[in-house]
């Protein structure tokens, strides 16, 4: 009997020791797993940022709001100053708002970036062709199809553009009349005139963008205010953070519904902002109707020009150039 005590003994010792070893192997892992049952989130980069907004940006261009699509694509370059497509992307969005002087810095600066893609050569020959600028359209179209010598789109463009009258000779006289008439402006007159009359040119230039814009924010209120039946003149539609909360995501300010009775198109800013990809964006919160059953007040600008930095011939310039205000 003791020999058989001693050997159970024996076994239970070799049991708990196994036991022990085993739960020393196993009980890191498992108090790491209820200590710390949420692992953290990985910070994203802004190379995988600047992807995503471009993708938002990307779904917004196919139903035709741009205005949005520039907003997301802004955020995209921002994220990534070195994401050529978000400037590509942009410049096809601001040629559909016919923002063409925009169009063309994005495509420079997109170009700056990978002047190997032939699309956004293309989009710059588009863009100084609807600004009747037809033999840099020839350039950038002969550009484009020597990257893509098969592409028929580029072809078809870039006879177009020839047949108006462009070409890429005429383009090289005339930088050359202007170089040599740049270079005697130059010797006769001193750079601090020449710095002041492009300040002065600057401020009248921001003066007639800012006139036009309240302009036209004026004669769609006073449309609004009619549609919606508020007397007196006083009230401009209500914006929360930068946003009218009577304007569509395409930029068209809208008043009564003929249909539900409701006085105004209104949409909730919190609710909008994370349903791009449904018809909420389009749906009036107070009736439920679509925006296109509102009346149209017109295109409602939200974004003030900017003013020039400059004073007393003092001038600052943007840290990252091409990259616009976002909205």
């Amino acid at each position: 009997m003791a020999g058989e005590e001693a050997l159970d003994l024996q076994g239970l010792m070799g049991m708990l020791s196994m036991g022990g070893k085993a739960c020393e192997a196993q009980s890191p892992a498992g108090y790491a797993a209820e200590s710390h049952p949420h692992q953290p989130t990985r910070r994203k980069g802004g190379r995988e940022r600047s992807e995503e907004y471009r993708g938002k940006g990307n779904e917004l261009y196919k139903l035709g709001a741009f205005e949005g699509a520039v907003d997301y694509y802004t955020r995209a370059i921002n994220a990534d100053p070195r994401n050529e497509k978000a400037y590509g992307n942009r410049c096809a969005a601001n040629t559909a708002l016919k923002r063409f002087a925009e169009a063309l810095n994005d495509a420079d600066y997109g170009i700056s970036i990978n002047p190997e893609w032939a699309k956004l050569h293309s989009r710059k020959a588009v863009a100084h062709f609807y600004r009747k600028e037809y033999d840099e359209s020839v350039v950038s179209y002969e550009r484009a199809l020597g990257l893509d010598a098969r592409n028929a789109e580029y072809a078809r463009g870039l006879e177009q553009a020839r047949k108006l009258g462009g070409s890429a000779e005429a383009l090289r006289r005339r930088k050359e009349a202007q170089r040599r008439v740049g270079t005697a402006a130059k010797a006769r007159t001193p750079p601090h005139d020449s710095r002041v009359e492009r300040d002065r040119r600057d401020l009248e230039r921001y003066e007639r963008e800012l006139a036009g814009y309240h302009k036209q924010r004026r004669e769609c209120a006073e449309r609004w205010r009619a549609s919606c039946g508020i007397a007196g003149g006083k009230d401009w539609p209500q914006e929360d953070r930068g946003r009218s909360v009577h304007v569509d995501i395409f930029g068209n300010l809208r008043g009564k519904c003929a249909e539900s009775g409701c006085d105004g198109w209104h949409r909730d800013v919190d609710a909008v902002a994370n349903a791009w990809g449904n018809m909420e964006a389009l749906r009036c919160s107070k009736c439920g109707r679509e925006n296109t059953e509102h009346e149209d007040c017109g295109q409602y600008p939200l974004n003030e020009p900017i003013k020039p930095a400059c004073s007393g011939g003092a001038r600052q310039e943007l840290d990252i150039q091409g990259i616009h205000k976002a909205f």
